[in-house]
């Protein structure tokens, strides 16, 4: 527990994941811990404090109270004091990563004794590969989609961005981790672990709306039905393209960005729309072609989807059969957006920038919170 503590302020060097609660932003610093930005006045965001996480990817708040990872435990922090954040609860052990983090490649767990693995380091190796090198996988026929082939209201739970691992709905923290969703009660200050589901393989991201869970993967969009909230129950499967994807959900669509990268080799790089309004039995009405698409956040009709150093694509998908590109900004670098009451926030390789999209055809540039290189 020694370390994790409160730090005075400190700059952006590798934000990772953002949420957003009651004016203030909540920004994780990849493996190292959570930046708090008073963001009330968007043109003029004040960095509040640090809070020292190691091996921290994922954040939501709730109330006074914050939750975090640190690796497989959850914590959970008093914030009533942005400035004296208090850890309060730590549950060991809830979350479970293995070799799906890098699958079908060589990965070797760490011994726990000697530790927990905060970060790592990319290095190449050469090995003889007999046989299938990547796995197993499925090729899913996709109908033909159109366009741009050339290329709410916040709660007490506040706002979380796309990627999220992490999403509050009522009284109840859904987690996930890479193979499966684990519910908490919140209710009290120390939560309790009240259910966990086998989901599929390498799970990614997932996105409260209304009564339901959409939970990405890399391999198919998961719904699952909260109307019981400590008995998550699946409506249905969308496979789709084995790639890296990020969903988001408005009225009876919902808006999943496909990915090739590294860790999703043999992915596409599109955006698909997908017909939700009956939760069992999802169909794609259509697919966009994208560059390099991570992210991406929607309020009423306006879409937002961060094409990671490629740029940021403003879209009209008030006709989600129809979905039009606005504009594309090139030159940001976009992992991640959250848009709300006309402030677009944006992470990305430039740090943490914000536009005034009050007239979605003149965005208008807030402020920016540069991203500080490491000595």
């Amino acid at each position: 527990m020694n370390a994790v503590q409160m730090d005075e302020p400190q700059s952006l060097h590798n934000p990772g994941k953002i949420y957003l609660h009651n004016g203030f932003l909540f920004v994780n610093e990849i493996s190292k811990g959570v930046h708090i930005i008073d963001n009330r006045d968007p043109a003029a965001p004040s960095n509040v404090g640090f809070i020292i996480i190691p091996a921290n990817k994922d954040i939501a708040v709730k109330g006074e109270r914050l939750y975090a990872d640190s690796h497989s435990d959850l914590l959970v922090f008093d914030i009533s004091d942005m400035q004296n954040a208090e850890l309060i609860s730590r549950k060991e052990g809830v979350f479970e990563f293995s070799a799906s983090k890098h699958p079908s490649f060589p990965y070797q767990p760490a011994d726990p004794e000697k530790g927990i693995v905060v970060d790592w380091k990319k290095v190449e190796v050469e090995e003889v590969c007999e046989g299938n090198c990547y796995g197993s996988r499925v090729d899913w026929a996709l109908a033909d989609g159109g366009g741009l082939n050339s290329v709410g209201s916040e709660s007490s739970a506040g706002i979380g961005g796309s990627t999220a691992r992490f999403a509050i709905s009522g009284d109840y923290l859904y987690a996930v981790d890479d193979r499966s969703l684990l519910g908490f009660d919140i209710s009290d200050p120390e939560p309790v672990n009240v259910s966990r589901k086998e989901v599929g393989w390498a799970i990614e991201t997932i996105f409260p709306h209304k009564d339901n869970l959409f939970i990405g993967s890399m391999s198919a969009m998961y719904i699952y039905s909260i109307a019981q909230p400590e008995f998550p129950t699946q409506l249905s499967v969308y496979p789709h393209f084995t790639a890296c994807d990020p969903v988001v959900v408005e009225g009876n669509f919902a808006f999943v960005t496909l990915r090739n990268s590294e860790r999703c080799p043999q992915g596409v790089n599109r955006l698909e729309v997908i017909d939700v309004q009956n939760l069992m039995n999802p169909k794609k009405v259509a697919f966009y072609q994208m560059l390099n698409p991570h992210g991406l956040g929607i309020d009423n009709g306006n879409l937002f989807v961060g094409e990671g150093d490629k740029g940021l694509r403003i879209l009209d998908a008030s006709d989600p059969n129809n979905v039009k590109q606005l504009r594309h900004i090139s030159d940001i670098k976009a992992r991640d957006v959250i848009p709300f009451n006309n402030v677009l926030m944006v992470t990305g390789g430039d740090g943490i920038v914000q536009y005034d999209y009050s007239d979605i055809n003149d965005l208008k540039l807030l402020s920016t919170i540069p991203i500080v290189e490491e000595d």
